[in-house]
């Protein structure tokens, strides 16, 4: 346990298993005292010899003496606790009660209602010490979970207030009591002028009242709606989103609704009028085109045809093969192929070779599903030419390297200088010397991951295609390898190529590695198993620990709590979900029964793969 949450094991009454610090200053108060926490299931003892500046504990049981000299660390160890309680059982003998029933003594004002939560007199029967240490560290449970609690609302309400869509909650007759600054941004309406009112403010009059009756006998049954809507603005002005309102539902019944917008009406212009804008389109710079669900040109501007050095007429009816190099060619197709199989857009980048002309570009593309009346046609794609910043891309990551070598240059001498004291120093000297080791080492670490992530995120060039089938049995090897004690077995195909960033290998090893070395089993086991889901490789990853913490599942699933992220595992996990980004995939983590965590990767197959 620490200061700041309590462990899975603690049961609701907060005794189970409760850490107690005993600090008394006669031999045989401290010996009576350190037996009674050991003759107890639900205590375990903290060594009283530890320094009290680093002791973990749940509840410290002291005297007068050890109170006055260890006052002022007590003091700062439950101010650093706070919000939590990090309770303080005070044992004075019954004839110096008097000490504390004076106005003016030190002990009274500056030491034992600011430190100490609990006096008592001794000699003090074992059944009230029982019942008042219980007390104690029931409010401690209870003040970890409440602030735990608190922590989470506060940071699931600064996701909301930071996001980008639109979000309005309303009670179930539709009158609404929150919106974050993105609905005021949208919307044009403040959040004075909005609460109270009823999403009706937003009522363009291009819906119909079907629409309307559909979407509220929808939430008031307790399932989602989902729909595109045109709205309109404080300034009268109209906007198309696309709208989700969900129910909040308590005891089977809901108790409000929350609806979250994207504004969409830059695509929707997009899709309703593209043929308006072909004369501008052949304006630009930047090469544009619509291409069939097969691949066919349907409309190219001057740019495309300067870069591929042919015209209009000679593209028309082709698609890339035509005129650059056959695997940048196939990382384009694959690119369309998933847009048309989701119908979602895809961003990626390409740096082709062009066969007819000598001109040399770094494309960053965006490439949407494009409609006409209303079916699927093919794909949209807009080609932004980023050679220059992907030179300077090129020069910034040159400067990193060299200031990342420096760094770990610079690290390794004081880890090297650390480990040197440690060998020459006694007492806390030399636990000094070994934090200062420790720290090098984990700064290292975390600036290996760093290295990685930087990595993954300057990548310009996309998915590439990986036999995860012999890459997971090879890692699967290593780390049974490295960890004796662990059983690590792969199922599934020997061999299954997906498309996957170039950072795969480091993303499975970090799955592979935490699955143990977090695993608090005598023997970790660690499952890996390959199949095939449609058009997807899938990677699932199942231990027999403790469960992942949410702050962890976050990272993983979403990439959230950035603003919270500060240790070398968080940035480990942070290279998987960036890993799975860039390669297009997706994640989802599982708590397993009775326990354990499952993590399962899904990543596009390669096409022939």
């Amino acid at each position: 346990m620490n200061d700041a949450y309590p462990t899975d094991d603690s049961p609701d009454d907060g005794a189970g298993q409760a850490a107690l610090f005993p600090l008394l200053s006669g031999e045989g108060n401290q010996r009576l005292v350190v037996e009674w926490i050991q003759a107890h299931d639900r205590y375990t003892l903290v060594d009283p010899d530890q320094p009290v500046e680093t002791a973990t504990f749940d509840c410290c049981i002291l005297d007068g003496e050890m109170l006055q000299t260890h006052a002022e660390t007590l003091r700062a160890r439950k101010r650093k606790a706070k919000p939590a309680l990090l309770p303080c059982l005070l044992l004075i003998p019954e004839a110096d009660l008097s000490l504390i029933e004076t106005d003016s003594g030190e002990i009274a004002d500056s030491v034992v209602f600011e430190t100490a939560d609990e006096v008592v007199s001794m000699p003090i029967k074992k059944a009230e010490l029982e019942w008042r240490t219980q007390a104690l560290v029931r409010l401690r449970t209870q003040s970890q979970r409440l602030k735990e609690r608190t922590e989470t609302l506060e940071l699931f309400k600064q996701a909301v207030e930071a996001s980008g869509h639109a979000i309005w909650i309303s009670d179930t007759d539709g009158t609404i009591n929150y919106v974050n600054p993105a609905f005021e941004s949208i919307t044009g309406y403040s959040r004075d002028e909005a609460v109270g009112e009823s999403p009706n403010l937003l009522n363009s009059g291009e819906m119909d009242d079907n629409f309307y009756s559909d979407l509220w006998e929808t939430i008031t049954a307790g399932d989602t709606w989902h729909e595109e809507i045109t709205n309109q603005r404080s300034d009268g002005s109209q906007y198309v989103a696309d709208q989700t309102i969900a129910p909040i539902v308590e005891d089977g019944e809901p108790r409000a609704f929350v609806a979250v917008q994207t504004d969409i009406t830059e695509r929707k212009e997009l899709e309703g009028r593209l043929s308006l804008y072909r004369d501008i389109i052949e304006r630009l710079e930047d090469p544009i085109m619509i291409q069939t669900c097969e691949g066919e040109f349907r409309l190219v501007n001057d740019a495309l045809c300067s870069f591929a050095g042919l015209s209009r007429d000679e593209l028309l009816g082709d698609g890339e093969y035509t005129f650059m190099d056959e695997e940048t060619a196939t990382t384009i197709a694959r690119q369309k192929q998933r847009v048309i199989e989701t119908e979602q857009p895809v961003e990626y980048s390409v740096e082709p070779t062009f066969k007819h002309s000598d001109r040399e570009a770094i494309f960053y593309t965006s490439r949407y599903p494009y409609y006409e009346d209303g079916e699927l046609a093919g794909t949209l794609a807009i080609c932004r030419n980023v050679t220059d910043l992907e030179e300077r891309t090129r020069q910034l990551h040159v400067l990193d390297n060299i200031l990342r070598h420096n760094i770990r240059n610079e690290l390794n001498v004081i880890h090297g200088r650390g480990e040197q004291l440690q060998r020459y120093l006694e007492g806390e000297p030399k636990a000094a010397a070994g934090t200062i080791v420790d720290r090098a080492e984990t700064l290292l670490t975390t600036s290996e991951k760093s290295r990685e992530i930087t990595t993954v995120l300057s990548d310009s060039y996309g998915p590439t295609s990986v036999d995860i089938g012999q890459v997971v049995r090879v890692l699967a090897k290593e780390t049974a390898d490295d960890w004796p004690n662990a059983d690590v077995d792969v199922t599934g195909p020997t061999q299954l190529v997906v498309s996957a960033a170039e950072s795969i290998t480091a993303a499975i090893e970090e799955l592979l590695t935490n699955a143990v070395i977090h695993n608090d089993s005598e023997n970790p086991h660690v499952r890996v198993n390959l199949a095939v889901e449609g058009s997807w490789g899938t990677l699932s990853v199942r231990d027999n620990g403790p469960g992942i913490p949410e702050f962890d599942r976050d990272v993983l699933e979403s990439g959230g709590a950035i603003e919270t992220l500060s240790h070398g595992s968080g940035l480990g996990l942070w290279l998987v979900y960036w890993t799975v980004n860039h390669s297009g995939g997706k994640i989802n983590v599982d708590e397993r029964e009775p326990r354990g965590t499952e993590v399962t990767i899904w990543f596009p197959l390669e096409t022939g793969g």
